[in-house]
C-alpha cells in the first residue's frame, strides 16, 4: 500500500491528485491481494477437479498436463500484471523529468506504440477484461483442439 509520504515531493502533483494516486494504489493493492488469496483457497481443487474430468474424458495425459499448467500460468499471469501496472507508475511517478506523463514502461503495451514515439492514449475499450480472457481460453483451446481431433478420428472408423 502507499502512503502519503511515498509521493510527497513529485512535481506538478496537487493534494487532490496525490490522495487519487494513493487511493487506485490500495485499490490495485487490494485487487492483488484478493485475486492472490482467491487463487491459494480456490485454484489446487478447480486444478485437481479439471484435470480428473479431462482423464474421465479420456483425454491424453499431455493435454491434461496443458491444461493444468495454462490455468497456473493464467493465474499467476493476474497478479503479475497488476504488480507490473503498480511497479510502472511508482518508477514514473519517482522520474524527475516528467513524473506525471504516462510510464515509459506502458509504451510497449499500447498498440502502435513503442517507447521512441509521443505517448497516446489507446482508444477505451470497455470489452478489454473479456478480451483477454477470451483470447486467453482461444490459446487454451488452441492446446487441446489437435488432440481432441485425432481422437475423435481414431474413434470413427
Amino acid at each position: 500500500m502507499a502512503t502519503s509520504t511515498d509521493f510527497a515531493n513529485i512535481p506538478g502533483m496537487t493534494k487532490e491528485v496525490r490522495e487519487g494516486v494513493i487511493a487506485a494504489f490500495d485499490a490495485l493493492s487490494n485487487w492483488r491481494d484478493e485475486i492472490e488469496t482467491a487463487n491459494e483457497r480456490c485454484l489446487g481443487k478447480v486444478l485437481d477437479q479439471t484435470c480428473s474430468v479431462a482423464r474421465l474424458m479420456g483425454w491424453p495425459d499431455q493435454s491434461v498436463k496443458a491444461t493444468r499448467e495454462f490455468l497456473e500460468t493464467a493465474s499467476k499471469m493476474q497478479i503479475e500484471m497488476i504488480d507490473q501496472v503498480m511497479d510502472g507508475w511508482k518508477q514514473q511517478l519517482k522520474s524527475s523529468t516528467a513524473p506525471m506523463a504516462i510510464p515509459r514502461s506502458f509504451a510497449g503495451q499500447l498498440r502502435g506504440q513503442s517507447a521512441a514515439t509521443p505517448m497516446t492514449m489507446p482508444d477505451f475499450s470497455p470489452f478489454a477484461p473479456w478480451t483477454f480472457w477470451l483470447q486467453a481460453a482461444e490459446m487454451w483451446q488452441r492446446t487441446w483442439i489437435p488432440e481432441a481431433s485425432s481422437r475423435r478420428d481414431m474413434r470413427s472408423h
